[in-house]
């Protein structure tokens, strides 16, 4: 199994919205529309969501090209955290410095990455010789990303850098990168 994981594409961000509930800006609309324009979409035979709009309209360009299955999957949501928060890059550094601790009222890393390799284990089972794209989100995927790299937790760091609409490919059986994250559609740092 081949896995591509990729970022949604950049969100307009709503005070009065659940961050789960986010639209794409208009500069991830554009990102969406050069992210479907990618050749590897040629080899992937499923793509796989979380259940928040955001990962759905990043595809939905790719989606008025081919005609692929889509799986929605709750396990491959963001990690939970409600409301809104008014140093999100402070709530970030301290939910991956004790990831076994809720930052606030934020899901504990530990737990969104457990649900997250679950996830993936039903992946592997379900579809073993197909290759499938996740869009995910930065948070979940900077989890499995600093998990596969054998890291104790994510460097606060290449979270901010990892980009909205990037693209990474790994194996997850044998939970190694093939290529690590690039952007597809400019760089677009987070925090």
């Amino acid at each position: 199994m081949r896995l591509y994981l990729i970022t949604h594409a950049h969100t307009a961000q709503n005070r009065q919205a659940e961050a789960t509930q986010w639209q794409l800006s208009e500069q991830g609309r554009q990102q969406a529309r050069i992210l479907a324009g990618q050749p590897f979409w040629a080899e992937v035979e499923q793509i796989v969501l979380s259940h928040e709009p955001k990962t759905y309209l990043t595809i939905e360009p790719v989606l008025a090209r081919c005609d692929l299955p889509v799986l929605r999957d709750a396990r491959f949501d963001e990690l939970l955290r409600p409301g809104w928060t008014e140093d999100y890059t402070a709530q970030v550094r301290q939910a991956f410095a004790q990831p076994d601790v809720g930052s606030g009222a934020w899901e504990p890393a530990t737990a969104a990455l457990t649900r997250f390799l679950e996830g993936i284990a039903d992946l592997c089972a379900r579809f073993p010789e197909n290759t499938v794209a996740l869009v995910g989100h930065g948070l979940t995927l900077s989890l499995y990303r600093a998990y596969l790299l054998g890291k104790p937790q994510v460097d606060l760091a290449e979270w901010q850098q990892l980009s909205f609409a990037a693209v990474a490919l790994v194996d997850p059986v044998a939970k190694k990168f093939l290529q690590d994250f690039q952007p597809v559609a400019g760089q677009l740092a987070r925090g």
